[in-house]
C-alpha cells in the first residue's frame, strides 16, 4: 500500500507554451498575435533597452519580484533561491546551463525582469518580475523579445514560455498570465 498524497502547492506547471524558434526573426514575428507585435515595437520605439546583467543585477530582480508577488498574492522565495539558480548544472553534462537575468531599463529605471535558461537546444523563460511603474512602455514585451533573440544565438530550436493557465478562461486568476504568453504564438 501507498501513502502517496498530492502536494499543496504545484511546483512545475501542468500547461506551458512553447514557440519554435527554427525560423527567422521576421517568421517568429510573424506568427505572433498583432497585438504582440505592436507591444513590442511600441517598447523598442520609446527606447525601452535590455539587459543581461548577471548575478550583480540580482537585488534589482529581487525588488521587482517583491513588487510582483505582493502585487499578485504570489509566494516569495528567498534571494537565496535565485542566487543559486546561477550555480545550476546539466545532470551528467560538463556543460553549463546557461543562466541569464535581464533587466528591462526606460530612462535607466529597472522595470521588468526575467530569468533566461538555456540548455541544449531548449531556452526557457523560468521566472518575471515586473513593476506597476510605467507599463505604457512595455518593458515585458521588450524582455521576451531580448530573450527569443538570445535563445536563438545560442541555438535553441525551441522557447518554452513556462506556466499558464490550464485554460483560456478570463475568470482564471492567470488568464492575464495566458493572455500575455499567448500573444507570442507558441503552440499550448
Amino acid at each position: 500500500e501507498r501513502n502517496l498524497r498530492k502536494s499543496n502547492m504545484n511546483i512545475l506547471p501542468a500547461n506551458t507554451i512553447v514557440l519554435d524558434l527554427s525560423m527567422d526573426e521576421e517568421a517568429i514575428l510573424a506568427r505572433m498575435k498583432p497585438k504582440t507585435r505592436y507591444n513590442i515595437r511600441l517598447s523598442l520605439r520609446k527606447g525601452v533597452d535590455v539587459r543581461s546583467v548577471g548575478i550583480e543585477g540580482l537585488n534589482i530582480w529581487y525588488d521587482l519580484y517583491s513588487e510582483t508577488a505582493l502585487r499578485n498574492g504570489l509566494y516569495l522565495n528567498d534571494i537565496s533561491y535565485f542566487r543559486n539558480m546561477f550555480a545550476l548544472r546539466m545532470e551528467d553534462s560538463d556543460d553549463e546551463v546557461k543562466v541569464k537575468l535581464l533587466v528591462a531599463y526606460y530612462d535607466e529605471i529597472p522595470l521588468a525582469a526575467i530569468f533566461l535558461v538555456m540548455s541544449a537546444h531548449r531556452a526557457t523563460y523560468l521566472y518575471g518580475a515586473s513593476s506597476s511603474a510605467m507599463r505604457n512602455v512595455m518593458p515585458t514585451y521588450a524582455l521576451q523579445w531580448k530573450a527569443i533573440q538570445l535563445a536563438k544565438e545560442n541555438r535553441c530550436m525551441e522557447y518554452d514560455m513556462f506556466g499558464i493557465a490550464p485554460s483560456p478562461n478570463a475568470s482564471h486568476p492567470m488568464y492575464g498570465l495566458y493572455k500575455f504568453k499567448h500573444g507570442f504564438g507558441g503552440e499550448i
